[in-house]
């Protein structure tokens, strides 16, 4: 689970490594695991309704080749976070994995917005 000293963690990164601004919006990615690739595009509809963008749903590496497939769904958004607002953001995705019977809310990324 990311907790909150994650995420101040990851900001103090941010700012030492300075590849990002990170007062303005920022270009964010949330990914999903599960073996269910029909739940991954059944939530990515969900997501789509409140202004998610699809980006994939790729295979996730085996760790073992006799381990079932998994599967990742990759979203975006673009908005601004603050630790306060990445972590309540966190908790919202980890509940939403939950209620539609995911795996695994997985974690996010970060980029900048290009035109």
């Amino acid at each position: 689970m990311i907790t909150k000293d994650i995420i101040i963690d990851f900001f103090k990164n941010l700012k030492l490594k300075g590849d990002f601004n990170i007062k303005e919006k920022l270009l964010w990615g949330y990914f999903f695991l599960d073996k269910d690739i029909n739940k991954l595009k059944k939530l990515s509809k969900k997501l789509e309704q409140n202004n998610y963008t699809f980006v994939d749903i790729f295979e996730a590496e085996k760790e073992e080749a006799e381990d079932p497939q998994e599967y990742y769904l990759h979203v975006e958004k673009i908005e601004h976070h603050n630790v306060e607002t990445l972590d309540k953001r966190n908790k919202e995705l980890y509940l939403l994995a939950e209620k539609n019977n995911i795996e695994y809310y997985d974690g996010f990324d970060v980029g900048n917005v290009t035109d």
